[in-house]
C-alpha cells in the first residue's frame, strides 16, 4: 500500500492531506494504494506533528473529515500448493449442523453483480472474520462484482476514518470507522452506510471453494476477501515516500494511522514518537522505511506469543507493499503468519489472519477497554460538576482502577500533578460518577478518566499523543472574561489598479475559550478617513483552495471600477464579541488600523539604482512589514523588515510581509546585463538540514518575485532562501536562542552590517519571465506560526546596472594621506592612518570586496586632521579588499591584500 500528500502550505501552503491515485501497474504484490480523495479540516498550519491545543475536547471539535485510502490487490502467478485452514473453533462450529456459529461480531454485505458461487466464498471469508473480531455494531461492507484491469484481484478499504471519537486510547490516531464504532459501542456513521468497500475483478481466474484446495493456476478467492478485508478493519497507514524521491512522509501531518503507532525500528524506537530523530520530509525517516529492519511491536502481541512482528520494508519502498504488510521472507508461504504478506500465489489458501496478526489487531483496540465520556460543557453558572464515563471492557476490568484526574489550569513544566478519585460506580450498570461540589467546581479544570483490565493494559479517555504525553478535557466553570482571539493578517496590501473593479478579501479567524462561541464580528473600515457602513463577517467553514478551514469569518470590501485614486488610503480593523453574558470584545489590530494603499506604477525604466541615502528613496516602494530605516546597529539606511518579524498570523498560521517596487523594469535582452544584485542579511528561521524551499521543513524564507500583470500573479526570480543559505547567517542565527512558542526556539541574535552578502540574481534565469517584459519586483518574507528571527536587511540595490570595477588606486594626495600597513597583512590586524587637509569631527571606514560587497562598516572619531585606527580582519578570508575613508566630502581609498 502506497499513500501520499501533495503537502503542506501553499508555497509552503496550509496543511492539506492530498491524496494521489496510484496507476493501475499489475504489480506481483498484494495491495496498493487507491486512495479515496478527501480533504482534511485545518485550523492551523502544523509544522511538527501534533495539535498544538492541549485541551482535547477542543481539537476534536476542530475535526470533521480525513482522507481515507483503499488498497489495490495485484495477481502473482506462482503456483505455492499451500492450505492452511481456518481457526479450530470456526470449524468446530462449522461441523455441527444443528448449531450457530459463535459470531462474536456481526458483518452485513450487500452484493452487487456477485455470481452465486462469488458470493459463497466471499460469505466465507465474512464469517471467519465475524467469529474472531468482537463488535457490538454491525460491520457493513458494500461487495462489487466488477471488471478491473488485468492483473487486478480486487480493491477494499475503509469507507470513513475517524479521529478523536470516544473511547480511542491514540489521541492523534486514526481509525478505521468499523474500528471507531467497535471502540465508542455505537454507530458513528449513518447506519445504513458501509464500513468497507470491496470489489473484486470477475475477470480472474479464480478458485470459488471454500475447502482451501485451490488447484494450480487459480487464485483462491477466500483468502484475498480475508486479507483485503483486513486493510479495511485497519491494517492501514499514513507512513510513505514521494515517487523517485529519497524522503520518508508522515502524510498525515500529525494523525499517524492507530497501526502507524506500533511501527518501531530495532532499537526499540517508535517512529511516530521520534520524530526528532526522524523528521518528515527527511532521508533519516526514508532509511527507516526503507532498511528492512521495522517492526509492529505490542503489549498483547509480546504478552502472547513472545515476538515482534517484521513489516515489509524492502530497500526500494513499494508502493504496493511496503510497512503495511508483514514481512515475505520471514513469514514465507505456508507460515501461520502468511496472510497479510504483501504476495499471494496460485494455489495458496490462507484462512487464518494467524497469531501476529490477530494479537496486533488485539492491541490496536479490537480489544479494548472503551472509557466513554460526555466532555463537560463550560458554563457561566456555577454549580455542582458531575463527571461521569461509562467503562466497558472486552476482558476483566481490574476491581477499583476506573479513576478521575483533575486539576485546575493547564500543567506547566514545574507543576504536573492532579488530584486523583476514585469514582462510585452507579448500582450494577457500567456507569462511574463523581460530584464536584460548586464550592470547589470553579474556574478552569483539566481532567482525564483511567482503567485498567487484567492484561494489565491502562486505558484513559482522552487517550494519549504519540510521545505518551496524556490528552486532557477542559471545563471551564464560572464569569466569562475572556474576549475572543481574533487572528488575521492581510492578504493585500496595495492596490495597483484604479480603472478596474477590485476588493479586498477577508479570511479571518475567530476563535473562543468556550463552546458558547462568538456573537457577533464585523468589518470597520473608511476610505481617506471617511467612515463606511460596517460589514458583517460572516461564519464559514470555507473551503479555500480545496482545503477546509473551521472557525473562518469571512467577506470583502469592494470598490466598484474608477471608485479609488492613487493617493487614496482604506484603513479598516476587525471587531468581535462573544456570546458571554459581558460580551466580551477584541479588536484587531489591538492599536490603530490596517491599511491599503491605492497606487500607481512608475514609469517603465530598463535599469534602477538606490542605496538608500536619499530621503526621498521610500516613495520608490510601498509594502508591508518593511521600511527603509537606519537600525541602531547600523550607520547607514536600508530596506529592513521588521526587527523582529512577527510569526505568521491568518487562517493558516502564515503572514507574507512584501516591499514592491514602483518602478517596472523592462527586461533587457544579454542575459549578462538583465541582472540584479544587492547586499543582504538573512536572519530567518532555518528549515530543516536537507530540506527544499517548498518542502513541509522548509520553513520561514525570503524571495525575490516578479509580475508581469501590474501585481496580480507574482513568479520567483529565485528560489526562496533562509539563514542556511550562508555559514555566517546560520551560525548568527543559532547564536543567542531564546524561548518562544510552546517546544520552539526562537532567535534574539541582531543583525550587523558585518553579515552582509552580495547576492546576484539573474532575472532571466528561472524562465518565468523573457527578454524584453516589464515586471514589477517584490522582496517578500514568509512567515510561518512557530519560531521567527530578526528578520531581512537590503541594501546598496543595483537593477540590470553593471557593476563598477573595483578602485585601486589611492585618491589624489591633494586630498589627504592615506595608508594601511602591513600590506600585505598575515595576522589580519591592520593600522589605519590618515592626515586630511580639513579637520572633521568622525568619518566613515567601509571595508569592501572586489564586486562592491560591503563587509564592515564602521564610523571613527577624529576630532580634527589626523586619524589612527586599529582595523581587525582576522575573519575574513584570504583576498584582495578595498578600504574605504569619507571624511566629509573627501573620500580615501585603499587596497589591502589578506595572505596567510
Amino acid at each position: 500500500m502506497f499513500y501520499r500528500n501533495f503537502s503542506a502550505r501553499p508555497v509552503q501552503a496550509a496543511l492539506a492531506l492530498m491524496w494521489s491515485i496510484m496507476a493501475g501497474l499489475a504489480l506481483p504484490v498484494w495491495g496498493q494504494v487507491q486512495p479515496i480523495t478527501r480533504a482534511e479540516t485545518a485550523t492551523k498550519a502544523v509544522k511538527r506533528a501534533g495539535p498544538a491545543s492541549p485541551a482535547y475536547d477542543q481539537f476534536v471539535r476542530q475535526l470533521h473529515s480525513l482522507p481515507v485510502p483503499k488498497t489495490i490487490c495485484y495477481k502473482i502467478d506462482r503456483n505455492e500448493f499451500t492450505k492452511i485452514l481456518p481457526p479450530a473453533a470456526f470449524l468446530k462450529a462449522r461441523q455441527n449442523p444443528n448449531g450457530r456459529l459463535a459470531a462474536t461480531s456481526q458483518f452485513i454485505v450487500s452484493y452487487t453483480g456477485f455470481t452465486p458461487e462469488a458470493q459463497r466464498a466471499f460469505q466465507y471469508a465474512v464469517d471467519i472474520w465475524s467469529t474472531i473480531l468482537v463488535s457490538s455494531v454491525p460491520i457493513r461492507i458494500q461487495a462489487n462484482w466488477v471488471q478491473q484491469d488485468r492483473g487486478v484481484l480486487g480493491s477494499a478499504g475503509p469507507t470513513d476514518v475517524r479521529v478523536g471519537s470516544q473511547g480511542t486510547q491514540k489521541a492523534n490516531g486514526i481509525y478505521a470507522i468499523a474500528l471507531a464504532e467497535k471502540i465508542a459501542r455505537r454507530q458513528l456513521n449513518n447506519p445504513d452506510s458501509a464500513d468497507i468497500v470491496a470489489s473484486f475483478n470477475r475477470n480472474n481466474n479464480w478458485y470459488y471453494g471454500i475447502d482451501a484446495n485451490p488447484p494450480a493456476g487459480q487464485t483462491d478467492l477466500v483468502s484475498v476477501v480475508l486479507h483485503e478485508i483486513c486493510h479495511g478493519l485497519g491494517f492501514i497507514g499514513y507512513f510513505g515516500v514521494p515517487e523517485n524521491g529519497n524522503v520518508g512522509q508522515y502524510l498525515s501531518s500529525g494523525f499517524p494511522g492507530v497501526y502507524d503507532h506500533f511501527i518501531e525500528n530495532a532499537q526499540g524506537q517508535h517512529l511516530v514518537a521520534a520524530t526528532d530523530l526522524y523528521p518528515d520530509n527527511s532521508n533519516a525517516l526514508f532509511r527507516q522505511l526503507t532498511g528492512n529492519n521495522l517492526f509492529l511491536n505490542g503489549q498483547l502481541l509480546r504478552q502472547n506469543t513472545g515476538q515482534r512482528a517484521k513489516i515489509y520494508a524492502p530497500a526500494t519502498f513499494d508502493r504496493g507493499s511496503s510497512l503495511y504488510h508483514l514481512d515475505e521472507s520471514t513469514y514465507p508461504a505456508r507460515n501461520p503468519n502468511s496472510l497479510m504478506t504483501p504476495q499471494l500465489g496460485n494455489a495458496e489458501a490462507i484462512h487464518a489472519p494467524g497469531p501476529l496478526v490477530l494479537n496486533i489487531m488485539s492491541d490496536m483496540e479490537w480489544k479494548t477497554t472503551s472509557i466513554l465520556h460526555d466532555p463537560l460543557v463550560s458554563s457561566e453558572d456555577i454549580r455542582d460538576l458531575v463527571f461521569s464515563a461509562r467503562v466497558i471492557s472486552d476482558t476483566v476490568l481490574t476491581a477499583g482502577s476506573v479513576r478521575l484526574f483533575y486539576r485546575r489550569g493547564p500543567t506547566t513544566r514545574t507543576d504536573s500533578t492532579f488530584i486523583a478519585i476514585t469514582p462510585t460506580r452507579v448500582g450494577t450498570t457500567d456507569e462511574y460518577r463523581y460530584t464536584l461540589p460548586a464550592a470547589q467546581a470553579q474556574g478552569d479544570i483539566w481532567y482525564y478518566f483511567q482503567a485498567q483490565d487484567a492484561s494489565g493494559r491502562t486505558f484513559t479517555s482522552p487517550g494519549k499523543r504519540p510521545a505518551g504525553e496524556q490528552a486532557l478535557h477542559r471545563v471551564q466553570i464560572g464569569p466569562d472574561n475572556v474576549p475572543p482571539t481574533i487572528r488575521y493578517s492581510p492578504a493585500k496590501n496595495f492596490i495597483f489598479t484604479t480603472a478596474l473593479a477590485d476588493s479586498l478579501p477577508l479570511f479571518v479567524t475567530i476563535s473562543d475559550d468556550r463552546p458558547t462561541g462568538v456573537d457577533t464580528a464585523y468589518v470597520e473600515y473608511q476610505v481617506n478617513g471617511q467612515a463606511r457602513p460596517a460589514l458583517p463577517l460572516r461564519y464559514n467553514r470555507a473551503a479555500v483552495n480545496g482545503f477546509v478551514y473551521d472557525s473562518l469569518y469571512v467577506n470583502q470590501i469592494n470598490f466598484p471600477a474608477n471608485s479609488l485614486t492613487a493617493g487614496d488610503k482604506i484603513t479598516y480593523r476587525i471587531v468581535a464579541r462573544d456570546s458571554s453574558r459581558t460580551r466580551n470584545q477584541s479588536i484587531n489590530p489591538a492599536t490603530g488600523f490596517y491599511q491599503l494603499t491605492v497606487v500607481s506604477p512608475q514609469a517603465a525604466r530598463d535599469r534602477y539604482e538606490n542605496t538608500f541615502q536619499n530621503a526621498t528613496a521610500a516613495t520608490d516602494f510601498v509594502g508591508y512589514g518593511f521600511s527603509i530605516t537606519t537600525p541602531a546597529s547600523f550607520t547607514n539606511p536600508a530596506i529592513h523588515s521588521e526587527h523582529p518579524y512577527r510569526n505568521g498570523s491568518d487562517y493558516q498560521f502564515q503572514s507574507n510581509y512584501e516591499y514592491v517596487l514602483l518602478a517596472p523594469i523592462t527586461l533587457k535582452a544579454n542575459p549578462d546585463s538583465a541582472v540584479m544584485r544587492y547586499d543582504e542579511v538573512v536572519l530567518v528561521e532555518p528549515g530543516d538540514q536537507g530540506s527544499t524551499f517548498g518542502g513541509d521543513n522548509f520553513y520561514d524564507y525570503v524571495i525575490v518575485e516578479g509580475s508581469s500583470d501590474n501585481g496580480r500573479n507574482w513568479r520567483p526570480l529565485v528560489n526562496g532562501y533562509d539563514s542556511n543559505d550562508q555559514t555566517d547567517w546560520l551560525v548568527a542565527y543559532n547564536s543567542n536562542p531564546v524561548e518562544g512558542a510552546p517546544g520552539e526556539q526562537n532567535s534574539a541574535t541582531i543583525g550587523t552590517p558585518a553579515l552582509f552578502k552580495r547576492r546576484q540574481i539573474p532575472l532571466l534565469a528561472t524562465g518565468n519571465f523573457r527578454a524584453g517584459q516589464t515586471i514589477l519586483i517584490r522582496f517578500r518574507l514568509f512567515a510561518d506560526q512557530l519560531a521567527h528571527g530578526w528578520g531581512w536587511a537590503v541594501d546598496n540595490l543595483q537593477i540590470q546596472v553593471p557593476p563598477p570595477p573595483p578602485v585601486l588606486a589611492t585618491e589624489p594626495v591633494t586630498a589627504g594621506r592615506f595608508t594601511v600597513y602591513p600590506n600585505p597583512v598575515t595576522t589580519g590586524l591592520i593600522r589605519i592612518e590618515a592626515e586630511l587637509n580639513t579637520a572633521v569631527a568622525e568619518a566613515g571606514l567601509t571595508v569592501t570586496g572586489p564586486t562592491g560587497q560591503a563587509l564592515r562598516q564602521s564610523i571613527l572619531k577624529v576630532g580634527g586632521t589626523t586619524l589612527s585606527h586599529q582595523l581587525d580582519l582576522t575573519s575574513l578570508p584570504t583576498g584582495l579588499y578595498i578600504v574605504r575613508l569619507k571624511a566629509g566630502d573627501v573620500v580615501l581609498t585603499q587596497k589591502v591584500i589578506i595572505a596567510r
